[in-house]
């Protein structure tokens, strides 16, 4: 296997792992929002912070991708090239 084939399953890997957490973070955010419970948005600087950092890894996991060219990987990690 080349050496951008393995970076771009190594990518891959860590953009799956980005979904998980992503998710984790959905659900975090939602019983966050509790309007009920006396600890409601008690979370939501720290949210903020969590989800833009993910936004901001996704972009540089997406270029990082993008300049090792490997387009197939590519394709399965994001859909499509741009």
């Amino acid at each position: 296997m080349k050496n951008t084939t393995m970076k771009a399953a190594v990518m891959t890997d860590m953009a799956n792992l980005l979904n998980q957490l992503e998710a984790k973070l959905a659900v975090l955010d939602s019983l966050d929002r509790s309007v009920g419970e006396s600890d409601c948005w008690d979370l939501a600087d720290q949210l903020t912070t969590m989800f833009r950092s993910a936004e901001r890894f996704r972009g540089a996991l997406q270029r990082a991708n993008e300049v090792n060219g490997v387009d197939a990987e590519y394709d399965n990690l994001f859909g499509e090239t741009e």
